[in-house]
């Protein structure tokens, strides 16, 4: 039984780059929310809109959020150490679950104004201005959706893809406040606040999904089937190797960790075996986003 550890460095050098630039986009995506914010806030309060205050709550949060991913992108930079020997890539997915919490807490908050608002016997009445912010931060938020998830795809990196998906969701949740608002401005009653109610279901829904995500990741969920076949040809490929008894990857940030358990004929020395495990290994080092690999050798 022979077992190989092993680490690339140039490898986590260019996953390091990639980090970089994911906190490059989280920290583009933190100013743009914030603008958003402030706009949608002040614009909801002048203009009379519930659904637009609803929806610049919404951006508060996802300035929370966008925080807590440049945090985690952060912590998860930081090298392995003697108290963390695989590094500190979880701290995306911890990430993940601070976005997950503010994005729900949020949602309520909202939901909880909108319900308050229907009950009421008078209804408010948004004037144009609510509607041109809320079809103008729709557009902004459709071009920063596909400038973090290009980003987020490039780099792995889940936290970010997970402000990426809630920029989407501001795309959707801007679109149910455009509605609401022209429904007010038709004289339908109570549509703002309805439409309030709608964007706090969207914030919720996100929230869940997004905390759900976060605790997958935690629970060492697996690398997806493809990159496990991809992994399972390219060992098979290596002189010497007979087959494979077992495979079982766990993704930690952007990165994957992998153990093998190798056959080979058993009238092999110890060295050849060992051989055969270390070239096994550099074959699936040399796969994108492998952080470790682990091989186990046993005889046929």
């Amino acid at each position: 039984m022979i077992t190989t550890v092993c680490k690339q460095v140039n490898k986590l050098v260019n996953v390091d780059g990639e980090l970089r630039n994911s906190a490059k986009s989280a920290w583009w995506g933190a100013v743009g929310n914030f603008v958003l914010m402030a706009i949608k806030l002040v614009v909801g309060v002048l203009g009379n809109s519930r659904a637009l205050i609803a929806d610049g709550i919404h951006s508060g949060a996802d300035l929370g959020s966008s925080i807590a991913v440049i945090i985690g992108l952060k912590v998860s930079r930081i090298p392995p150490d003697e108290h963390h020997n695989y590094g500190h890539a979880k701290a995306e997915a911890v990430a993940q679950k601070v976005v997950a919490l503010i994005l729900i807490l949020a949602g309520f908050e909202v939901g909880n104004g909108a319900l308050q608002s229907v009950r009421r016997a008078h209804s408010l009445h948004p004037d144009v201005l609510a509607l041109v912010v809320s079809v103008g931060v729709m557009l902004i938020k459709w071009f920063m959706y596909i400038r973090q998830k290009r980003m987020a795809l490039k780099t792995g990196s889940h936290s970010l893809m997970a402000s990426a998906l809630d920029n989407r969701m501001d795309v959707i949740s801007s679109a149910v406040t455009t509605v609401a608002i022209l429904g007010s401005l038709w004289g339908i009653p109570h549509f703002d606040s309805y439409g309030a109610l709608g964007v706090a279901v969207l914030i919720v829904w996100l929230g869940v999904g997004i905390f759900s995500q976060a605790a997958s990741d935690l629970m060492d969920r697996a690398a997806d089937s493809d990159m496990v076949e991809h992994i399972r040809d390219v060992c098979l490929t290596v002189t010497g190797v007979k087959m494979i008894d077992e495979i079982r990857t766990r993704v930690t940030g952007t990165q994957v960790l992998v153990d093998l358990k190798i056959v080979v004929d058993h009238n092999l020395s110890l060295l050849d075996a060992h051989h055969i495990a270390h070239q096994v290994k550099d074959q699936i080092m040399d796969l994108p986003r492998i952080q470790d690999v682990m091989v186990h050798v046993n005889p046929d």
